[in-house]
């Protein structure tokens, strides 16, 4: 039985990036969702890799991509904080074992804290899903904060 693998992407990994954020669009039943734009992803993932400002790692078995953690610092507009924000967090389902993604999270509250962070941020579908991904950060000391209503125009 091999082990789950974290780690930071590389370049190569890219396109086994993109299918993922694919399949995590696939698992949203919203249009916000459904647009998938593969070169916008592809751009996104490699400017993130090369950028300090950016985490994109990875889960990999038998060096294959199960799962990511895209996120990005970004200045705050209205204050000086700096936040991370999650861009998208995902498994696969066939190995969401509930192991995984506290270490995903731990090492993005480190990577968060190392370039600056004043906060780190996550995000849910837990409602639009029927998940339970909320109960796994409030158990890593997030708490819900905000609420988004999103209207298709």
């Amino acid at each position: 039985m091999s082990d789950y693998i974290l780690r930071d992407a590389i370049e190569t990994d890219v396109l086994d990036i993109v299918l993922a954020v694919k399949q995590f669009c696939k698992e949203v039943p919203h249009p916000a969702w459904g647009r998938f734009d593969s070169n916008k992803v592809k751009d996104l993932v490699s400017s993130l890799i090369d950028s300090e400002a950016g985490f994109v790692k990875i889960v990999t078995i038998d060096e294959e991509v199960v799962g990511a953690l895209i996120a990005a610092a970004t200045p705050v507009p209205i204050n000086s904080f700096i936040f991370a924000q999650e861009l998208m967090f995902w498994l696969d389902p066939d190995h969401r074992n509930g192991k995984t993604s506290p270490k995903l999270i731990d090492a993005y509250v480190e990577w968060s804290k190392a370039v600056g962070c004043d906060f780190v941020r996550l995000s849910t579908l837990d409602e639009l899903l029927d998940s339970r991904v909320g109960i796994i950060f409030k158990r890593k000391g997030f708490k819900p904060i905000e609420t988004a209503y999103i209207k298709e125009l």
